[in-house]
């Protein structure tokens, strides 16, 4: 299934006037109990973020990753830091809602790390299904999102990490 997702990013890429051909959804990793404010990735959240930056690496294999966002909280900036290690590209950081900035972004791949309020809502701005839920207790979600912005906008979800 997830060549069948990428053969068919790769064939609607040059249909797409401006936008990216595949959007990466994920929520941040498991986040420690404190501080409540703001807590940082817990072990287990770690390595999470370091598994994350594997599977973004095959999906973009054949797709060029674009850009990374996240919010301004530690936990999605801890969960895209392998990521943006690996790939040398700087996350953009922004607490308002991406989806004008991913629109702007022409072909490749966009990782957008989220949380459980904000990713069901960025899929469905983007051409997405509605009615995602992400339970608190959940955090190994992937969303791909072929086609974004696009009548022919097509959702696969999977779950990755331990």
């Amino acid at each position: 299934m997830l060549a069948r997702l990428v053969a068919a990013v790769l064939l609607l890429s040059t249909a797409l006037a401006a936008a990216p051909d595949l959007v990466i959804f994920v929520r941040h990793a498991e986040k420690e109990a404190a501080p409540t404010d703001n807590p940082p990735l817990s072990p287990a959240g770690r390595v999470r973020a370091a598994e994350l930056a594997k599977v973004v690496a095959v999906l973009t294999a054949k797709i060029p990753l674009r850009a990374i966002f996240t919010t301004d909280f530690q936990r999605t900036r801890d969960t895209a830091a392998p990521l943006a290690a690996a790939t040398r590209i700087a996350p953009t950081v922004t607490n308002d809602d991406p989806v004008a900035r991913i629109r702007a972004i022409r072909g490749g791949a966009v990782v957008v790390v989220g949380h459980s309020n904000t990713v069901p809502g960025f899929i469905q701005a983007l051409g997405g299904p509605s009615g995602i839920v992400i339970a608190d207790e959940e955090f190994g979600h992937l969303f791909l999102l072929a086609a974004p912005g696009t009548p022919q906008a097509k959702l696969a979800a999977l779950a990755y990490g331990k």
